[in-house]
Protein backbone atom coordinates (compact mmCIF):
# COMPACT_ATOMS: atom_id res chain seq x y z
CA UNK A 1 0.00 0.00 0.00
CA UNK A 2 2.77 2.62 0.74
CA UNK A 3 4.66 1.46 -2.18
CA UNK A 4 5.75 4.66 -4.08
CA UNK A 5 4.26 7.27 -1.53
CA UNK A 6 6.83 10.42 -1.18
CA UNK A 7 8.45 11.31 1.92
CA UNK A 8 7.37 14.21 3.67
CA UNK A 9 10.81 15.51 4.96
CA UNK A 10 14.65 14.86 3.86
CA UNK A 11 16.73 12.34 5.42
CA UNK A 12 19.17 13.52 8.20
CA UNK A 13 22.71 12.79 7.54
CA UNK A 14 25.21 12.72 10.12
CA UNK A 15 28.95 11.94 10.86
CA UNK A 16 29.57 9.37 13.22
CA UNK A 17 31.90 12.45 14.95
CA UNK A 18 28.65 14.00 14.98
CA UNK A 19 26.33 11.15 16.41
CA UNK A 20 28.95 10.86 18.65
CA UNK A 21 28.52 14.49 20.52
CA UNK A 22 24.48 14.01 20.63
CA UNK A 23 25.24 10.88 22.41
CA UNK A 24 27.42 11.98 25.34
CA UNK A 25 24.45 12.84 27.62
CA UNK A 26 23.82 9.60 27.57
CA UNK A 27 27.94 8.24 27.56
CA UNK A 28 30.26 10.47 27.87
CA UNK A 29 33.33 7.96 26.68
CA UNK A 30 30.68 6.47 24.06
CA UNK A 31 32.26 5.68 20.37
CA UNK A 32 30.71 5.64 17.36
CA UNK A 33 31.78 2.78 14.67
CA UNK A 34 29.12 3.33 12.28
CA UNK A 35 25.87 5.13 11.58
CA UNK A 36 23.42 4.16 8.67
CA UNK A 37 19.67 5.10 7.81
CA UNK A 38 16.94 2.33 8.56
CA UNK A 39 14.42 1.95 5.90
CA UNK A 40 10.35 2.59 6.39
CA UNK A 41 9.51 5.52 7.76
CA UNK A 42 8.20 8.35 5.44
CA UNK A 43 8.91 11.47 7.90
CA UNK A 44 11.20 11.63 10.88
CA UNK A 45 14.70 10.27 10.26
CA UNK A 46 15.62 6.98 12.28
CA UNK A 47 19.69 5.52 12.06
CA UNK A 48 21.37 2.56 13.39
CA UNK A 49 24.00 3.30 15.67
CA UNK A 50 26.93 0.38 15.95
CA UNK A 51 28.96 1.55 19.49
CA UNK A 52 32.48 0.19 20.18
CA UNK A 53 32.39 -2.28 22.72
CA UNK A 54 28.88 -3.35 22.66
CA UNK A 55 26.98 -5.83 20.11
CA UNK A 56 24.09 -4.59 20.54
CA UNK A 57 23.20 -1.14 18.16
CA UNK A 58 20.80 1.75 19.20
CA UNK A 59 18.43 3.45 17.21
CA UNK A 60 18.69 6.71 16.81
CA UNK A 61 15.29 8.93 16.13
CA UNK A 62 14.76 12.15 15.25
CA UNK A 63 11.59 13.46 15.73
CA UNK A 64 11.16 15.61 12.56
CA UNK A 65 7.31 15.85 11.46
CA UNK A 66 6.15 16.87 14.75
CA UNK A 67 8.74 17.76 17.23
CA UNK A 68 6.64 18.09 20.38
CA UNK A 69 5.89 14.62 20.23
CA UNK A 70 9.26 13.94 21.50
CA UNK A 71 8.51 13.55 25.23
CA UNK A 72 4.92 12.03 24.45
CA UNK A 73 6.70 9.20 23.38
CA UNK A 74 9.32 8.65 25.73
CA UNK A 75 6.53 8.76 28.04
CA UNK A 76 4.62 6.49 25.89
CA UNK A 77 7.01 3.84 25.80
CA UNK A 78 7.57 3.86 29.36
CA UNK A 79 3.77 3.10 29.54
CA UNK A 80 3.18 0.34 27.83
CA UNK A 81 6.76 -1.10 28.34
CA UNK A 82 5.99 -4.71 29.35
CA UNK A 83 2.78 -5.29 28.50
CA UNK A 84 3.27 -4.24 24.50
CA UNK A 85 6.71 -4.96 23.11
CA UNK A 86 8.66 -1.82 22.23
CA UNK A 87 11.73 -0.28 23.07
CA UNK A 88 13.69 0.42 26.07
CA UNK A 89 14.58 4.54 25.94
CA UNK A 90 18.17 5.06 26.97
CA UNK A 91 17.40 9.43 26.80
CA UNK A 92 15.90 11.68 24.84
CA UNK A 93 16.46 16.17 24.17
CA UNK A 94 14.50 18.16 22.86
CA UNK A 95 16.57 19.45 21.19
CA UNK A 96 20.43 18.96 19.92
CA UNK A 97 23.71 21.19 19.06
CA UNK A 98 24.06 19.64 15.59
CA UNK A 99 20.69 20.21 14.00
CA UNK A 100 18.15 21.16 16.56
CA UNK A 101 16.04 18.54 16.04
CA UNK A 102 14.51 16.37 19.16
CA UNK A 103 15.70 13.16 19.36
CA UNK A 104 15.37 9.58 21.48
CA UNK A 105 17.87 7.02 22.03
CA UNK A 106 16.71 3.75 22.19
CA UNK A 107 16.94 -0.27 22.41
CA UNK A 108 17.43 -1.84 19.19
CA UNK A 109 14.33 -4.15 18.47
CA UNK A 110 15.60 -7.29 16.38
CA UNK A 111 12.38 -8.57 13.96
CA UNK A 112 11.50 -8.14 10.18
CA UNK A 113 8.95 -4.91 9.13
CA UNK A 114 5.68 -6.64 8.89
CA UNK A 115 5.70 -5.42 5.43
CA UNK A 116 7.97 -7.53 3.88
CA UNK A 117 7.06 -10.99 5.02
CA UNK A 118 3.17 -10.72 4.52
CA UNK A 119 3.53 -11.80 0.72
CA UNK A 120 5.17 -14.39 1.34
CA UNK A 121 3.54 -15.88 4.43
CA UNK A 122 2.27 -19.66 3.62
CA UNK A 123 -1.57 -20.60 4.06
CA UNK A 124 -1.04 -22.18 7.75
CA UNK A 125 0.98 -19.60 8.74
CA UNK A 126 -1.76 -16.93 8.50
CA UNK A 127 -4.06 -17.55 11.81
CA UNK A 128 -0.90 -17.82 14.78
CA UNK A 129 0.59 -14.44 12.40
CA UNK A 130 -3.04 -12.75 12.50
CA UNK A 131 -3.58 -13.85 16.56
CA UNK A 132 -0.67 -12.16 17.53
CA UNK A 133 -1.73 -8.96 15.72
CA UNK A 134 -4.95 -9.05 17.54
CA UNK A 135 -3.13 -10.21 20.98
CA UNK A 136 -0.48 -6.58 20.65
CA UNK A 137 -3.61 -4.58 19.82
CA UNK A 138 -5.77 -6.13 22.86
CA UNK A 139 -2.75 -5.04 24.86
CA UNK A 140 -2.16 -1.61 23.47
CA UNK A 141 -6.33 -1.02 23.90
CA UNK A 142 -5.77 -2.09 27.55
CA UNK A 143 -4.71 1.53 28.76
CA UNK A 144 -8.24 3.44 29.47
CA UNK A 145 -8.44 6.72 29.93
CA UNK A 146 -11.15 9.09 31.00
CA UNK A 147 -11.69 11.09 27.78
CA UNK A 148 -11.22 10.72 24.47
CA UNK A 149 -8.46 13.16 22.95
CA UNK A 150 -4.85 14.26 21.96
CA UNK A 151 -2.29 13.89 24.92
CA UNK A 152 0.42 16.40 25.69
CA UNK A 153 4.06 15.90 26.84
CA UNK A 154 3.08 14.38 30.31
CA UNK A 155 0.06 12.50 28.40
CA UNK A 156 -2.82 14.43 30.06
CA UNK A 157 -5.63 14.60 27.77
CA UNK A 158 -5.52 18.09 26.42
CA UNK A 159 -8.63 18.37 23.69
CA UNK A 160 -11.37 16.31 23.81
CA UNK A 161 -12.60 14.78 20.98
CA UNK A 162 -16.12 13.42 20.08
CA UNK A 163 -15.11 9.91 17.78
CA UNK A 164 -18.50 8.72 17.30
CA UNK A 165 -20.63 9.06 14.59
CA UNK A 166 -21.13 12.97 14.91
CA UNK A 167 -17.73 13.42 15.57
CA UNK A 168 -16.51 11.38 12.35
CA UNK A 169 -19.14 13.43 10.36
CA UNK A 170 -18.01 16.71 11.50
CA UNK A 171 -14.32 15.80 10.54
CA UNK A 172 -15.43 14.19 7.19
CA UNK A 173 -17.07 17.99 6.49
CA UNK A 174 -14.28 20.06 7.41
CA UNK A 175 -11.90 18.17 5.05
CA UNK A 176 -14.21 18.27 2.34
CA UNK A 177 -14.53 22.44 3.08
CA UNK A 178 -10.54 22.22 2.76
CA UNK A 179 -9.92 23.72 -0.97
CA UNK A 180 -6.90 21.12 -1.23
CA UNK A 181 -9.11 18.37 -0.26
CA UNK A 182 -11.81 19.22 -2.72
CA UNK A 183 -9.67 20.09 -5.46
CA UNK A 184 -7.77 16.24 -4.95
CA UNK A 185 -10.83 14.51 -4.64
CA UNK A 186 -13.11 15.88 -7.19
CA UNK A 187 -16.91 16.68 -7.01
CA UNK A 188 -17.91 13.47 -7.75
CA UNK A 189 -16.50 11.55 -4.87
CA UNK A 190 -17.09 14.67 -2.27
CA UNK A 191 -20.64 14.31 -3.22
CA UNK A 192 -20.32 10.65 -2.64
CA UNK A 193 -18.70 10.44 0.29
CA UNK A 194 -20.81 13.05 1.90
CA UNK A 195 -24.02 11.02 1.58
CA UNK A 196 -22.29 7.78 2.60
CA UNK A 197 -20.81 9.47 5.73
CA UNK A 198 -24.42 11.24 6.76
CA UNK A 199 -26.10 7.96 6.37
CA UNK A 200 -23.71 5.18 7.88
CA UNK A 201 -21.94 6.88 10.81
CA UNK A 202 -24.35 6.44 13.01
CA UNK A 203 -22.99 2.54 13.50
CA UNK A 204 -20.46 4.30 15.30
CA UNK A 205 -22.63 5.11 18.32
CA UNK A 206 -23.19 1.18 18.92
CA UNK A 207 -19.26 1.03 20.58
CA UNK A 208 -19.86 2.22 24.05
CA UNK A 209 -16.62 1.06 25.44
CA UNK A 210 -14.16 3.04 27.62
CA UNK A 211 -11.87 5.81 25.89
CA UNK A 212 -8.35 3.19 25.48
CA UNK A 213 -4.92 4.13 23.77
CA UNK A 214 -4.43 3.89 20.08
CA UNK A 215 -1.60 3.76 17.95
CA UNK A 216 -3.12 4.96 14.74
CA UNK A 217 0.19 3.94 12.83
CA UNK A 218 -0.37 0.30 13.32
CA UNK A 219 0.40 -0.39 10.00
CA UNK A 220 3.22 -2.89 8.60
CA UNK A 221 5.97 -0.27 8.87
CA UNK A 222 5.50 0.09 12.30
CA UNK A 223 5.33 -3.54 13.60
CA UNK A 224 8.21 -6.34 13.80
CA UNK A 225 7.93 -9.51 13.27
CA UNK A 226 9.74 -12.42 13.87
CA UNK A 227 9.38 -16.58 13.01
CA UNK A 228 9.95 -18.68 16.27
CA UNK A 229 8.92 -22.46 16.51
CA UNK A 230 6.92 -22.15 13.09
CA UNK A 231 5.14 -19.12 13.82
CA UNK A 232 5.20 -15.80 13.18
CA UNK A 233 4.83 -12.83 16.37
CA UNK A 234 5.12 -9.56 16.94
CA UNK A 235 8.51 -8.63 18.73
CA UNK A 236 8.36 -4.87 18.63
CA UNK A 237 5.51 -2.14 17.78
CA UNK A 238 7.63 1.35 16.83
CA UNK A 239 6.81 5.28 16.35
CA UNK A 240 4.12 6.16 18.74
CA UNK A 241 4.20 9.39 17.45
CA UNK A 242 0.29 9.67 16.48
CA UNK A 243 -1.14 8.08 19.49
CA UNK A 244 -4.27 9.24 21.48
CA UNK A 245 -7.16 8.32 23.62
CA UNK A 246 -9.87 6.77 21.18
CA UNK A 247 -11.48 4.06 20.51
CA UNK A 248 -9.83 0.44 18.94
CA UNK A 249 -10.91 1.38 15.50
CA UNK A 250 -8.19 3.49 13.95
CA UNK A 251 -5.95 0.70 14.79
CA UNK A 252 -8.13 -1.97 13.38
CA UNK A 253 -8.72 0.27 10.19
CA UNK A 254 -5.03 1.15 9.78
CA UNK A 255 -3.71 -2.61 9.86
CA UNK A 256 -6.65 -4.32 7.56
CA UNK A 257 -5.73 -2.17 4.77
CA UNK A 258 -4.05 -4.52 2.07
CA UNK A 259 -1.80 -6.24 1.81
CA UNK A 260 -2.51 -7.41 5.83
CA UNK A 261 -6.24 -7.37 4.97
CA UNK A 262 -6.42 -9.11 1.90
CA UNK A 263 -5.01 -12.49 3.61
CA UNK A 264 -7.44 -15.07 3.64
CA UNK A 265 -9.07 -15.58 7.12
CA UNK A 266 -6.83 -12.59 8.63
CA UNK A 267 -10.04 -10.75 10.40
CA UNK A 268 -11.02 -13.91 12.24
CA UNK A 269 -8.00 -14.67 13.53
CA UNK A 270 -6.98 -11.02 14.35
CA UNK A 271 -10.08 -10.99 16.04
CA UNK A 272 -10.23 -14.28 17.57
CA UNK A 273 -6.14 -13.25 19.41
CA UNK A 274 -8.02 -10.10 20.35
CA UNK A 275 -10.61 -11.60 22.14
CA UNK A 276 -8.37 -14.19 23.53
CA UNK A 277 -6.25 -11.65 24.70
CA UNK A 278 -8.79 -10.02 27.07
CA UNK A 279 -10.30 -7.35 24.12
CA UNK A 280 -13.63 -7.10 23.21
CA UNK A 281 -15.11 -6.27 19.99
CA UNK A 282 -18.81 -5.39 18.77
CA UNK A 283 -20.37 -7.29 15.89
CA UNK A 284 -19.73 -4.48 13.34
CA UNK A 285 -16.12 -3.89 14.21
CA UNK A 286 -15.15 -4.37 10.97
CA UNK A 287 -17.79 -1.92 9.56
CA UNK A 288 -16.40 0.82 12.20
CA UNK A 289 -12.89 0.47 11.02
CA UNK A 290 -13.22 1.04 7.80
CA UNK A 291 -15.36 4.13 8.54
CA UNK A 292 -12.78 4.97 10.87
CA UNK A 293 -9.97 4.69 8.84
CA UNK A 294 -11.36 7.36 6.43
CA UNK A 295 -10.08 9.78 8.98
CA UNK A 296 -6.60 8.61 7.86
CA UNK A 297 -7.19 8.86 4.01
CA UNK A 298 -9.08 12.55 4.71
CA UNK A 299 -5.94 13.86 6.84
CA UNK A 300 -3.46 12.27 3.93
CA UNK A 301 -5.60 14.36 1.78
CA UNK A 302 -5.02 17.82 3.78
CA UNK A 303 -1.20 17.40 3.38
CA UNK A 304 0.66 20.04 0.99
CA UNK A 305 3.40 17.02 0.83
CA UNK A 306 1.49 14.57 -0.12
CA UNK A 307 2.77 13.08 -3.90
CA UNK A 308 0.57 11.63 -6.93
CA UNK A 309 0.94 8.00 -5.36
CA UNK A 310 -0.40 8.87 -1.91
CA UNK A 311 -3.43 10.98 -3.23
CA UNK A 312 -4.13 7.94 -5.89
CA UNK A 313 -4.43 5.66 -2.67
CA UNK A 314 -6.68 7.78 -0.90
CA UNK A 315 -8.89 8.35 -3.78
CA UNK A 316 -9.25 4.45 -4.13
CA UNK A 317 -9.68 3.99 -0.48
CA UNK A 318 -12.97 6.11 -0.49
CA UNK A 319 -14.10 5.28 -2.99
CA UNK A 320 -13.76 1.34 -2.35
CA UNK A 321 -14.77 2.13 1.42
CA UNK A 322 -18.33 3.56 -0.20
CA UNK A 323 -18.59 0.68 -3.29
CA UNK A 324 -17.90 -2.20 -1.08
CA UNK A 325 -20.18 -1.26 2.37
Amino acid sequence: MRDGWNRATALIELSKEEVQTLLRPFSPDIKVISVEPTVGGLANTNLKIHIAGEKEPLLLRFCIRDPSSVEREYRLLELVGGRVPTPRVHHFSKDNPINGHPYILMQWMEGKRLETVVDNLKPDEIAGFGESLGRTMSHIHSFHFVHQGFFDEKLNIISHMEMGGKGLQSYVFECLENPLVMHRIGAGLSKRLSSFVESEVAILDEWTGTPCLAHCDFNGSNILVNKTAGLWTVTAVLDWEFSFSGTPFFDFGNLLRAPVGALPGIEESIERGYKNAGGTLPEEWRKMSKLTDLTAWLDFLTRESAGPQLISDAQSQISNTIAEW
